[in-house]
Parts: C-alpha cells; structure tokens; sequence
C-alpha cells in the first residue's frame, strides 16, 4: 500500500474516532431549515461525531480504483476492510494481487503474499502528525485552518454529503493535491473517498456492505507469517518523505 493509501487509513480513522460533545436534547441535523452553509457543515461534523460515539467496529467490502500515467488502463483491486476501535485496521486486497495490511496501535505491517515479503513499519508520530493535519483531534476549526472545505448537500435525500479539502500548506500539498470524501447520510460513516496526488496519480475508495459495530475478534488483527516470508523494518521517516 503506497504511503498515500496509509493516509487514507489514517483520516478513515480520524472520522471514526470517538469525541465527547455537550449533552444534547436531539442530535444535530446538518439537513434542517434555516442553516447558513458554515452552520450545516458545523452541524455535518457534530453529527459525525455523535454517532461515532457508539461505533466499536466496522467492516466493509472496498473497490479500489487507481489512475496514473505509468498505467495503460486503471487498476482495479477489491477486498475487505475492517475496523476496531480505538486504533485496529485490516485491509484484505483479494484481487487481482494479494496482501494484507494490518495497524495495530502504533505499527503498520504490510505482507505482499505473492512476493513472501512483509514491510514493518512504526507509524505512530506519523500518524499523529496527519492527525494534526487532518484536525482529528480539534475542532472544525482546526481543520479549516489547514484545509479549504467545500461542502455540497445534495437535495436528493439518498445521496450522501460530499465534502471537498484542498490543502492550504505546501507541506500537505506535497503530500496530497486534493481529497473528496462522500459520507452516508443515515450512518454518517464514509462511503467513498477520492484523492489526487501532486505527480497526477488518482485513487479512488468505494465502500459497499458496511455493518457498523459487527463481532470482530481481535485475532484478525494480528499476523501470524508463514516461516519462508522476509520481514523487513522500515523507518518511519523513509515511509513519508
């Protein structure tokens, strides 16, 4: 998984994550009457939270779609994704080439079956660093403070809400040019996620068959390797230059 894919995981995260809100007699409703478009994107992110708070797990089947010009035709992978809070993920790449992903607290592992190889790598001050960006754990605020957001509200109530981020700081535009995430209006859980690097690569995210707070056992999230696979450790620093 390229380092941007890692950036993925880690904002999925960032929307997942528990936050504590004032008590509240209903929960916000960023489709009511009346708001200003700053008031519903308020309300958009309240909510997500709100719900979130209940979240324990998710899973989901994922498309993942990529375009750039070393390719003759975009490549197209499936799998399954799933999640376990506070800091367990797994991305299952079934087809067309085999791996599994698995962060576990502060360490990434990344196992190409087909080449017997796994990647280790620490990801904890990298990912809080993204955390800080991304302002996972601020406020609204905080995230207009590195991002431009714009934010569409479909009239039609089964399309979900999308929400375009364009960086501010040449250190997140190096790293990503722009992001659109697409989250369901009835779960408010991402649904699908499109980012665009600097060099004009394009990967796009597409999540079916979600099942909030499903029985995930721990034990998927650790990687039990088969004797003839090569670790090998990676530094932090070289994953995200």
């Amino acid at each position: 998984m390229s380092r941007a894919a890692t950036l993925y995981c880690v904002l999925l995260l960032s929307l997942l994550v528990p936050a504590s809100l004032p008590a509240a007699a209903a929960p916000p409703d960023p489709d009511a009457p009346g708001l200003s478009t700053r008031e519903r994107l308020d309300a958009l992110f309240d909510r997500v939270r709100v719900e979130q708070t209940a979240m324990r797990s998710l899973e989901a089947r994922f498309t993942q779609r990529k375009e750039s010009e070393m390719l003759v035709e975009p490549e197209v992978s499936q799998g399954q994704f799933s999640y376990l809070a506070p800091d367990r993920v797994r991305w299952e790449f079934v087809s067309p080439n085999p791996m599994t992903v698995v962060i576990d607290k502060q360490q990434m592992t990344t196992w190409y079956r087909d080449l017997k190889r796994a990647d280790v790598i620490a990801v904890g001050r990298y990912s809080e660093q993204v955390l800080q960006y991304l302002g996972a754990s601020g406020t609204l605020e905080t995230l207009l403070d590195y991002f431009r957001v714009q934010a569409t509200f479909p009239s039609d109530a089964k399309e979900p809400y999308r929400l375009r981020l364009d960086p501010r700081y040449p250190r997140i535009a190096k790293r990503i040019e722009a992001m659109d995430v697409w989250i369901d209006r009835e779960r408010f859980v991402p649904v699908a996620l499109r980012y665009q690097e600097p060099d004009g690569d394009v990967t796009e995210y597409r999540f079916t068959d979600i099942e909030v707070n499903a029985n995930i056992p721990p034990e998927r999230f650790q990687l039990d390797l088969p004797s003839d696979v090569k670790r090998r450790q990676i530094a932090a620093d070289r994953s995200s230059e």
